[in-house]
């Protein structure tokens, strides 16, 4: 067992350093002087890595140190060391900028001298290509005991160097330098080639990591292997010396070159990879040309856009004849009694036939043109294209063994290590591998979708990128990832831009530019089409602002941003003698401040201030992202920014950076502290700078934080493969919850750590829905405020819409469209119309919110091309691009048909009417609502008023729409040679009278949960249903332990006595990760007690915000909750406040004129009125006037901040106790009354003393300044007494002092 725990420290350990520093008996070196400002400043210089050591078995602070790239030197600039050392000393080493990190202070008891060793180990460890530690230590001057240095037990394991003018006699008081090699402390890696007699040791170091090898292969395939002799195939172990000077197996490598290069040239895109060959170089070649398929995710310009989809009209032989003929096809042209659809002609002479040639242009558009956005290949372009195959030709004629002699790779088949080897030196073995063979430039490793990745694969699996894989009719083919032989030796350095640099960085901005931009052309096409969509248009932008940019630093000596080439080669030899590899763009961030009022980041960081730095582009090689954290701190060096951040806008104009996967996305707040406008004033000022950056405006949520602080990096993952199905709002909150696994309210991991996420999560669901969600470039030509317009609103809270706003989950989560078909539930998988996805838990989030219930139609058969069903983003696009050609083809005669009554209908007959649709043309009707005690108090449903619904009507019937109450959908009739509805049939309720409408458009808002293609293929799974909901226990398991759902179309076998529907989706999600094991929550329970937020679009432009708190106790059991409904009504804004029977706030609504999310009113949901100011009194005394003003008084941030529920159940710990002793205190007698008096006044006391302690803690996080008892006693005070009083007493003092 090791004597010493080495660790990274954390903010959390400041005061046991404190007291380490103040210890006595301890020995240091490096300047301990700011150790003694205090344990607020510890942590406030830059460093590298900061390392503690504890004792295993006291767990006692035994040793603290520090390492940076460049020394702690004041006088000396931190780019200009490697100079100073090569001019002031005579080294016998190589030392460069990337091979050394400076050994800066050091502090451990004296006792645990050892630890010294210890720690260098872990640094050298972490740190695989740095060679050299070296510590400064300064001239000798007289100074107090307690500062004095001590270097011996350093001395001990380093060589000392001198200055040149150093001499024994004349100068021998000079600065030295304490030098570590890397190469003479760590034990020595030998390797050799394996024996048959290691078959023993192998196979124990596999069973620990990879034991699906030795089941597959046996138990004696090593020696078998080794027997084989194959010249192809090389088995190389990896021995250490341990501490009784033997040999012990450490690392396992198998390697192989027998490669069939010509299947992966046909299987993954190896084009940039020189297709795994060598360049024939001048030589003579052998050439062989092939066919080969390739995938290319559509440009998101030509997705949903305007002119995207006049692209797809056009370029379709009905669009193109529909333009020469306005709007009717040649067979209708005339002759109004024939059809051609299908290419046949039926003469009628049937009335309804009539109907439907007049609405044949109409048709094909909905058929042919708008339903080719569900389809898979409209979002991958699917291309084919030719390989001219070169390789040199040597001795061999042209066939596979000239191919072999002519292969530049080989095959990294497995690697193991020991259980206690120290994972970062597989670095090692990495050289090793390019060793074996020198004359090859890649090394190749495979990943089988079947199989767990072992941490020894995960470890070496940094140094290698991905590679695509092109169309295959081959299933399950292995992941591939290649590295290059530059990655593992070359050295990465950064150089300021120069003149000869520019075409450089112009070639390296055209890295990932398409060389064409086409247009699908449909393959009967008769005439050609100009598309209006430009692809290029965003890196042409960047381009002109790069030029822009380089220009300005050039001319100018004090430009704001600084330029640098990123280069691979030996960083000792000049520019040009390196390649350039990409280049960054930085300048200093001067908007921090504003990152707060949306975003979850620590407030206290004073030490940062014009310390913070914008990347504005970075490009790079992606064989060379492992070198991200070398890249940034060489950055930082040469730089002095220590904080990095880039802005990704959603829908703006946006710049590239090829490191953003390598750096922290910063989590935005999960509910928003005050009311965010979506009209944002337009800012007429004029730019003051030259070059025309317009400065993001950090109001709106249309951005995406990346921060790189320099911290170490820490991977998050979860352990096991999950599949979701859907990507419904409760998939959005658990993916969310699982990306951002790592943060906290106190920061406690992104403080110390670069916190990146690596997950095992595939998403299924239909195609163009993730696409939809995250489409930012449609503008409604109707709407002068996007955001605002019902096509990009979203119903959800900020936590679910945040996910599409200001996270790109897409970074993380491997998306795959398509239909599922199958789920094996033996062999667990799931089988889609293209391929099979494995997985270890399988979760069903493919709930919606409508689905139309028409039981004549067959589960498989296609849905009405007129028919519309808004569940999605996608849906909202198909519904535009009908209404607009239902405009366009049919003005004065069209008739849309809505059906639905809930808050959601509303919103789109709301968009309806602003949208060109005349209410004249326009029935709604409302399907008859069971209410009562049963089916309507039981579960809060946010979807659903009755009382604002009622007003609607009445404002719908005032602008002409025809409504009809109380008729249920019995079934629709369509056409009988195609999928258009002719004509819907409802029938009244309790009459059961029927009705029937003509319509040319059908929406449906008919609420129902599981979709019956769903249903379908979870019946022939084996998931339990009853009837339309899937069977789940209280862990929302169903009958096959390894298959979860989550959602509204549920149903708990043993009937809770909560509710579980119509929940927070965030609440859910975090329930669900605590079922799966993947974060557990401490404070746990299976009742909800989050309100969940709704909010929508009414007509004549009002905002509804609808808060629920769900029941957590079902009124079965309960007696029936009366609510008490306060309202008020100002300037255009009505609020309802509800209290229950408690006086809790069971609901909060308001509809208002303004523009704006007001997702802070979650924070008040759920409280006490007596809690929120006296609610209920004050509204009685008429001192509240309107609600949404009232929740915005500066008290209310006090029940805002984070840590107030902390405060809370602190309390209720302390004061619970002594109130139930005080109330079942037996025989209180004639002084009960005094004594609870007393009893009320001391501890009311006790809170407000706690509360003014939680003020003056917290006092910098509110926006608004709370007066302390202590400001009033300043008022006296003169001016100057008042502010010197300030700044002494100022908790934040230490904050400033860097």
């Amino acid at each position: 067992m090791n004597q010493f725990q080495i660790r990274l420290a954390q903010a959390g350990d400041q005061d046991g350093l404190n007291k380490l520093i103040r210890s006595p008996g301890v020995k240091w070196f490096g300047n301990i002087r700011p150790k003694f400002r205090g344990k607020d400043s510890l942590f406030h210089s830059y460093q590298t890595y900061r390392i503690l050591a504890l004792c295993t078995e006291s767990s006692a602070l035994v040793a603290y140190a520090e390492f940076r790239n460049y020394p702690s030197i004041a006088a000396l600039p931190t780019d200009c060391w490697l100079e100073w050392l090569s001019t002031r000393y005579c080294l016998s080493m190589s030392i460069s900028w990337l091979n050394a990190l400076f050994f800066n202070f050091c502090i451990y008891k004296s006792e645990h001298s050892t630890v010294l060793v210890e720690i260098i180990k872990d640094v050298l460890y972490r740190e695989s290509r740095v060679w050299f530690l070296i510590a400064v230590r300064i001239p000798y001057m007289p100074q107090p005991i307690h500062f004095v240095e001590t270097f011996d037990d350093l001395e001990k394991i380093s060589k000392v160097f001198y200055p040149l003018e150093y001499s024994m006699d004349k100068n021998n008081n000079t600065q030295s330098l304490y030098i570590v090699d890397r190469f003479v402390l760590l034990p020595r890696i030998s390797y050799r080639k394996a024996l048959a007699e290691d078959n023993d040791d192998i196979i124990a170091m596999q069973e620990v990591e990879n034991p699906e090898m030795r089941e597959e292969l046996g138990d004696y395939y090593i020696a078998e292997e080794v027997m084989g002799q194959n010249p192809k195939s090389m088995l190389v172990v990896a021995e250490t010396i341990n501490q009784s000077e033997q040999s012990e197996m450490a690392i396992f490598l198998w390697l192989s070159s027998d490669i069939d290069i010509m299947f992966y040239v046909r299987n993954y895109q190896m084009e940039q990879f020189g297709n795994l060959v060598k360049p024939a170089d001048g030589r003579s070649f052998h050439y062989e040309t092939m066919t080969v398929s390739s995938v290319q995710r559509r440009a998101e310009a030509s997705m949903f856009t305007a002119d995207a989809l006049e692209d797809l009209d056009a370029v379709t032989i009905l669009g193109g004849l529909q333009k020469v003929d306005s709007g009717m096809s040649v067979a209708s042209l005339g002759k109004m009694k024939v059809s051609s659809i299908g290419g046949t002609i039926v003469d009628t002479n049937v009335a309804n036939e009539n109907k439907f040639y007049m609405r044949e242009c109409l048709y094909s558009k909905f058929k042919y043109i708008l339903e080719k956005l569900h389809s898979t290949d409209y979002y991958l372009r699917h291309e084919q294209s030719v390989i001219n195959f070169i390789y040199p030709a040597g001795t061999e004629p042209a066939g596979p063994a000239a191919m072999a002699a002519a292969s530049n790779v080989f095959l990294l088949r497995c690697i193991v290590a020991r259980q206690d080897f120290p994972l970062p030196r597989l670095f090692n073995a990495m050289v090793a591998i390019f060793s074996a063979y020198p004359d090859r430039d890649y090394c190749m490793m495979l990943m089988s979708v079947k199989y767990r990745a072992s941490k020894s694969y995960l470890e070496v699996m940094q140094y290698f990128m991905p590679v695509a894989s092109r169309p295959s009719s081959l299933s399950s083919l292995d992941d591939v990832f290649i590295t290059h032989r530059s990655t593992i030796f070359g050295e990465i350095s950064l150089y300021k831009l120069e003149k000869e640099d520019v075409a450089h960085v112009h070639n390296l901005a055209l890295g990932n530019l398409p060389s064409n931009t086409q247009t699908p052309n449909s393959s009967s096409s008769s005439f050609s089409y100009c598309s209006k969509v430009n692809e290029r248009e965003e890196l042409e932008h960047e381009l002109h602002v790069l030029d822009a940019i380089m220009k300005d630093v050039l001319e100018n000596e004090f430009s704001e941003f600084a330029v640098f080439t990123i280069r691979c080669g030996i960083s000792t030899r000049s520019v040009r003698e390196n390649t350039a590899i990409g280049f960054v763009i930085v300048r200093e961030f001067h908007s921090h401040d504003k990152l707060f009022e949306h975003y979850h980041l620590p407030r206290q960081e004073y030490q940062l201030n014009r310390r913070r730095a914008e990347i504005i582009s970075l490009r790079l090689h992606p064989l060379f992202l492992v070198s991200a954290g070398l890249i940034f701190r060489d950055l930082a060096r040469k730089t002095s920014f220590y904080d990095y951040y880039f802005i990704h806008s959603v829908d703006g104009y946006k710049y590239s950076n090829d490191l953003k996967k390598m750096m922290m996305v910063v989590e935005p707040k999960p509910i928003k502290k005050v009311p965010v406008f979506t009209r944002v004033q337009a800012d007429h000022k004029k730019p003051r700078k030259k070059l025309n950056l317009p400065p993001p405006n950090f109001s709106r949520d249309n951005m995406i934080i990346y921060r790189h602080k320099l911290n170490p990096v820490k991977w998050f993952t979860n352990s096991q493969k999950l599949v979701i199905i859907g990507f419904s709002a409760v998939t959005k909150a658990f993916l969310r919850q699982l990306v951002f696994q790592w943060n906290s309210k106190d920061h406690k991991n992104s403080e110390n750590f670069t916190c990146l996420t690596r997950l095992q999560v595939t998403v299924i669901c239909r195609a163009g829905i993730v696409e939809a969600d995250y489409d930012s470039l449609f503008k409604c030509p109707y709407c002068t405020n996007s955001q605002g317009c019902y096509l990009s609103y979203r119903n959800e809270s900020c936590y679910v819409r945040d996910c599409c706003m200001r996270i790109d989950l897409r970074s993380w989560v491997h998306f795959v469209p398509g239909k599922v078909e199958k789920v094996d539930r033996d062999k667990k998988f799931v089988k889609l119309d293209s391929c099979e996805i494995y997985y270890d838990k399988l979760l069903l989030m493919c709930d919606r919110l409508f689905v139309l219930r028409c039981i004549d139609v067959p589960v498989y058969s296609r849905r009405p091309c007129n028919l519309v069903e808004i569940n999605f983003r996608l849906n909202k696009f198909l519904l535009f691009y009908k209404v607009r050609a239902l405009l366009e083809d049919m003005p004065r005669t069209y008739l849309v048909l809505v059906y639905g009554n809930n808050l959601h209908t509303y919103e789109c007959i709301a968009f309806l009417i602003g949208h060109g649709v005349d209410c004249s043309r326009m029935v709604f009707v409302q399907p008859h609502r069971i209410t009562g005690r049963d089916a309507d108090m039981k579960e809060k449903c946010p979807y659903w008023d009755k009382n604002l619904q009622m007003i609607m009507d009445d404002i719908l019937v005032e602008k002409g729409v025809n409504i009809f109450t109380d008729y249920d959908f019995h079934h629709y009739n369509l056409h009988k040679s195609t999928d258009f509805i002719m004509e819907v049939i409802f029938q009244h309720f309790p009459t059961q009278k029927q009705m029937t409408f003509e319509c040319d458009l059908f929406i449906s808002f008919q609420e129902g949960h599981l979709h019956q293609r769903h249903k379908q293929w979870l019946e022939n799974s084996g998931i339990e249903l009853d009837g339309n909901e899937i069977l789940v226990n209280e862990r929302y398991q169903t009958n096959d332990p390894d298959v979860y759902a989550a959602g509204s179309f549920i149903k708990m076998r043993i009937t809770p006595n909560y509710q579980y529907k119509f929940v927070s989706e965030r609440e859910l999600a975090r329930k669900i990760l605590h079922h799966l094991g993947i974060v557990t929550d401490k404070n746990f329970e299976d009742r909800f007690a989050e309100p969940v937020l709704f909010q929508a679009i009414l007509p004549l432009r009002y905002f509804i915000t609808k808060v629920t708190m769900p029941r957590r106790y079902l009124l079965s059991q309960l007696p029936v909750i009366v609510n008490c409904n306060l309202t008020t009504y100002k300037n255009k804004t009505f609020c309802r406040v509800g209290l229950s029977t408690r006086m809790m706030v069971d609901e909060i609504v308001v509809v208002t004129k303004k523009e704006c999310n007001l997702d802070f009113l979650l924070y008040f949901c759920g409280k006490h009125e007596l809690l929120l100011n006296k609610l209920k009194s004050r509204y009685r005394a008429n001192l509240i006037h309107c609600f949404l003003k009232f929740f915005q008084e500066p008290w209310t941030e006090l029940i805002m901040h984070d840590d107030f529920e902390e405060l809370q159940a602190e309390n209720k710990e302390l004061l619970s106790p002594m109130a139930i002793s005080a109330l079942s205190r037996p025989g209180r007698g004639a002084l009960g009354e005094l004594t609870d008096m007393d009893f009320f006044t001391l501890n009311k006391r006790y809170i407000e003393l706690k509360l003014l302690s939680f003020l003056r803690e917290h006092r910098r996080d509110f926006r608004h300044k709370f007066a302390l008892p202590e400001d009033f006693l300043k008022l006296d005070l003169a001016d100057y007494e008042r502010y010197m009083d300030t700044e002494e007493n100022d908790s934040s003092s230490d904050f400033s002092e860097t």
